[in-house]
Formats: structure tokens, C-alpha cells, sequence
């Protein structure tokens, strides 16, 4: 499902869930993160999403205006 069809309510209720995260963005090829979400943000008409990643358990951020972004909930 594109992340930019999603509403900021339904982003919320993913938070805790185990999601997978693709994208062919130019900056990012091939991006394809898996984890779970901690929580859910609105940055200048963007959505950011905070994402714990699987094995590392790094805690990055994953803005919804990447090209193509999809999520999938696992």
C-alpha cells in the first residue's frame, strides 16, 4: 500500500506494528527496511515515520514523500 494514500490516523495505528518499508527512490535504490514503527509525525506536509530496524535495532526516520514508498504490515 503507498504511504500516500494513507492518513495520519491510520499511520498511528501502525504504531508498534512490524512493517516492511520499499522504495525505488533516486537518493535510495533498492530500499527496503524492515522493522517496527515507534511513532508518527507531521514535518512540513510530510509524514515521518520513526522506525526501529531489524537486525540492528537502529532507530531511523523514513519520510512518506520518498518516491514509490510503500508499507506492508508483517
Amino acid at each position: 500500500m503507498l504511504v500516500k494514500k494513507l492518513k495520519y490516523t491510520d499511520l498511528l495505528m501502525l504504531v508498534g506494528s512490524r512493517c516492511q518499508f520499499k522504495s525505488d527512490c533516486e537518493f535510495f535504490p533498492n530500499f527496503n527496511i524492515t522493522g517496527t514503527i515507534h511513532d508518527v509525525s507531521i514535518n512540513n506536509n510530510e509524514y515521518m515515520i520513526n522506525i526501529e530496524t531489524e537486525p540492528t535495532g537502529k532507530i531511523i526516520p523514513i519520510g512518506s514523500n520518498m518516491r514509490n514508498l510503500t508499507i506492508e504490515k508483517l
